[in-house]
């Protein structure tokens, strides 16, 4: 190859980045493609009522998410929890509590007494296993 190829090459992988940008922005322009797909995912709302899933209704652990914190059996454990689309963490006492989000439901990471998911009250995992007792 020649240096005239060398140069040609560049050129035109750069030319072909703004080509397909131009098509690109008129797509997005005239609606065929929708902003949709430039915007973040939006942070999926957690507040409500977890029921834990698998144990009997009496047994089963529970909390509640609210703007103003973590409630475990109508009382505040704690002012903060920490939630970032993926994983819920907040300290009960000594203990810090880490679930992952994972198809509707929460698993719990730690404390690892055993696995344990947790399905937001009034879904249809709750109340199937409401009804199951």
């Amino acid at each position: 190859m020649n240096k005239v190829q060398y140069k040609i090459i560049p050129f035109a992988l750069m030319m072909a980045g703004i080509f397909a940008g131009l098509i690109f922005s008129a797509l997005l322009a005239v609606g065929a493609i929708g902003s949709e797909i430039l915007e973040d995912e939006p942070v999926i709302n957690i507040h409500g009522v977890w029921v834990e899933q698998g144990v009997a209704s009496y047994t089963a652990d529970r909390f509640e998410l609210r703007s103003e914190g973590v409630f475990v059996d109508g009382r505040q454990v704690n002012t903060r929890y920490e939630w970032d689309g993926m994983t819920l963490t907040y300290r009960r006492g000594e203990d810090i509590y880490i679930y992952t989000y994972l198809s509707d439901q929460f698993v719990r990471q730690q404390p690892a007494h055993y696995i344990s998911s947790f399905s937001r009250e009034g879904t249809r995992d709750a109340l199937r296993d409401a009804t199951l007792d």
